[in-house]
This record gives C-alpha cells, sequence and structure tokens, in this order.
C-alpha cells in the first residue's frame, strides 16, 4: 500500500491513505448506500401503490354494499301499480332484488310489458331470472 504522510498546521505528522484499495472500498460503500437508498425507494413506492389500491377497493366493496342496501320503493310501488296480490307483490319484489340484471331489466320495460316479466317471474319462466 502508498501511504503518503503530510505535515498539518501543528507539524504532527498525519497518515493519508490514498491507495488505490481504499479509494475502491469507499467508492464501494458509497455505491452501497445509494443502492439501499434506491432499494427502500422502491419499496416506499410499491407501499404506496398497495395501499391507494387497498383504498380504492374497500371503497367499491363499500360502494356496493350501500348500493345493495338501497331503497327500492320504487320497484315495490310499480308492483303494486299492477294490481298484484300483496303476497305476489312481495314475491316478485324478492325475486326482481335477489339479481342486479333483474332490476335492471324491470326498470327498463314499458308498463304493459313489466306486467308480463313480472307474471313470467313469478310463474318461474322468465329466463335468466331466478
Amino acid at each position: 500500500m502508498m501511504e503518503e504522510q503530510s505535515n498539518n498546521e501543528d507539524g504532527i505528522e498525519v497518515e493519508n491513505d490514498t491507495s488505490p484499495m481504499s479509494m475502491s472500498t469507499g467508492q464501494s460503500q458509497v455505491s452501497q448506500k445509494k443502492r439501499k437508498r434506491n432499494d427502500e425507494d422502491k419499496i416506499m413506492i410499491a407501499l404506496d401503490k398497495l395501499f391507494e389500491e387497498s383504498g380504492k377497493r374497500m371503497q367499491a366493496v363499500t360502494d356496493a354494499i350501500v348500493k345493495g342496501n338501497e331503497d327500492r320503493s320504487d320497484i315495490a310501488k310499480e308492483l303494486k301499480k299492477m294490481g298484484l296480490s300483496v303476497i305476489d307483490q312481495i314475491e316478485a319484489l324478492k325475486i326482481i332484488l335477489d339479481k342486479p340484471q333483474n332490476i335492471s331489466v324491470f326498470m327498463s320495460l314499458d308498463d304493459e310489458v313489466r306486467k308480463v316479466y313480472v307474471d313470467n317471474l313469478l310463474a318461474g319462466t322468465a329466463r335468466g331470472s331466478t
């Protein structure tokens, strides 16, 4: 190893290690620190994305639960207007609310066609129902 000696202000000799080995060791340590910091940054970014995605999914679940408990008295009123018996109104409402596709079909039909649709639901003959 090559070692240089230098004089400081007090006249004391101080050894400076300027060998290529010590220089590369120092550079290696700096590189390792940068790599470690880089890896930590990547982990933090990944965790941020994970938490953000988890939050979105929790919101979607919450929205689905709230929508599932949505007041559908509008459908009940439509069934009542059809002149169905109370028992048939309740049964039809349960069948319609059981599947989101039934709600969509029911709400998109004209009054006369709705009546046929509900009669078919109650008879168990509506395709894709029950």
